[in-house]
């Protein structure tokens, strides 16, 4: 019988994190056929290179993701963010997008993203920290909308592969904002990941996320094949749970394909509060959450 340890690892190596990144995409292209992987990013740098702004997402299933969207202080009110995006949808259309989604905070842009054509289809009360709340938008793209809106300089350009150095530029510009509209300390977000290995020391299993307020946010979860069906995908989000509760955290939340895990989720206290219909074509992506209480 195989002896498995579950290891708690804020900042592991990315072989570990790969590895569990890599079961998960493994699974999804096994059950839907599609296997087309795009990133997107598109940077604003100014006269010395520094970068002024940018919008970092990725597409898989006829859907983008808008993961990150940023313009510096000094910039914003001028059009760039709606450059940003108009450049991305074009982008996405290319690849044969049908639908681009995001989340957006209370204290963030949920009108400037209604205005250009999103409309929330799910909500998040009190995160990170009451009384904020956290928006799910989505939007289906048409080619008639695929035009450029103009903005003057500085330039936006289109880098697929950012380096971690750009795309920590831009988040950090997101996280800056964060904090001053909210209040929060520097340190209420943190990494929150945990492992399954053997006795080999091979990584079989894992539960990848964050903690940010009084939340914790489930990213990846996967066990290999050959432990399916033992409890292990439990146990690692039961210890995900435990640690994020004493840490202070009092909800967590996750996504997952109507191809994965809702079941077993269900199992374990979350409920549906939104759902993507047709993401990816055919299937439906579920939105779940779960009130944290006491110790398990």
């Amino acid at each position: 019988m195989r002896e498995l340890t579950i290891i708690s690892e804020p900042y592991p190596s990315a072989a570990w994190r790969e590895t569990v990144v890599r079961g998960v995409d493994q699974h999804n292209v096994a059950i839907t056929g599609l296997a087309d992987y795009y990133p997107v990013g598109f940077v604003m740098r100014g006269a010395r290179g520094e970068v002024l702004g940018g919008l970092l997402g990725d597409i898989w299933g006829g859907w983008m993701l808008v993961g990150s969207l940023w313009v510096d202080a000094s910039l914003r009110g001028r059009g760039f963010g709606a450059a940003l995006m108009a450049q991305a949808h074009h982008y996405a259309l290319e690849k044969s997008c049908t639908h681009s989604h995001l989340r957006t905070g209370s204290y963030e842009a949920r009108p400037f993203y209604e205005k250009l054509g999103y409309t929330v289809y799910a909500e998040l009360k009190d995160h990170p920290i009451a009384p904020h709340a956290r928006y799910f938008l989505s939007t289906r793209l048409d080619q008639d909308d695929a035009t450029d809106t103009h903005a003057s300089d500085p330039v936006i350009q289109m880098e697929p592969y950012v380096s971690s150095e750009t795309a920590g530029a831009i988040r950090f510009g997101i996280s800056s904002h964060a904090y001053a509209a909210m209040g929060l300390p520097e340190q209420a977000w943190w990494p929150h990941n945990f492992f399954l290995r053997d006795e080999r020391g091979e990584i079989v299993g894992g539960a990848l996320g964050n903690l940010w307020g009084s939340w914790l946010y489930l990213d990846y979860v996967w066990v290999d094949r050959s432990l399916r069906g033992g409890g292990q995908a439990t146990q690692l989000v039961t210890a995900a749970e435990a640690q994020a509760i004493a840490r202070g955290c009092t909800g967590a939340f996750l996504g997952t394909f109507s191809f994965q895990a809702r079941p077993l989720y269900e199992k374990l206290g979350y409920r549906v509060f939104g759902e993507e219909k047709d993401h990816p074509k055919g299937h439906i992506h579920y939105l779940m959450t779960k009130r944290l209480h006491g110790v398990h």
